[in-house]
């Protein structure tokens, strides 16, 4: 299949839909509804496009907007956007996908940077 070997994640839909590839990612990120206080999740991948985060105690819907902050080796970048994909993984954690929708150039410049080089867009 196009020159990828197959593997587990293969068989999830999600990956195949995906406009830029993911980084895996174990950072604390601060997310907060763009007009309120903020809480912490847990980052799990990471790419130009979006982020996919596990948040325990917050509460998000499909569609809202949120802000996340989150630090890459010394930087601290600031994203916006919106859900696209939220998953309840028990009464309390959600595992949520965030397509960003505001990003500064700066930023957009690191995130591809900071890819490897086969990941390049």
């Amino acid at each position: 299949r196009n020159g990828r070997r197959e593997g587990p994640l293969d068989k999830d839909n999600t990956f195949d839909r995906r406009k830029y590839p993911r980084v895996h990612t174990e950072s604390l990120v601060a997310i907060s509804r763009v007009d309120s206080r903020g809480a912490l999740a847990h980052a799990l991948d990471v790419s130009i496009g979006g982020i996919r985060f596990q948040c325990v105690g917050l509460e998000v819907e499909l569609g809202e907007v949120l802000r996340v902050l989150l630090t890459i080796g010394e930087r601290t970048l600031s994203v916006v956007g919106r859900l696209v994909r939220v998953t309840e993984l028990d009464g309390f954690t959600q595992e949520v996908a965030l397509s960003f929708t505001e990003v500064d150039p700066d930023t957009l410049r690191f995130l591809s940077s900071s890819l490897p080089e086969a990941y390049e867009v």
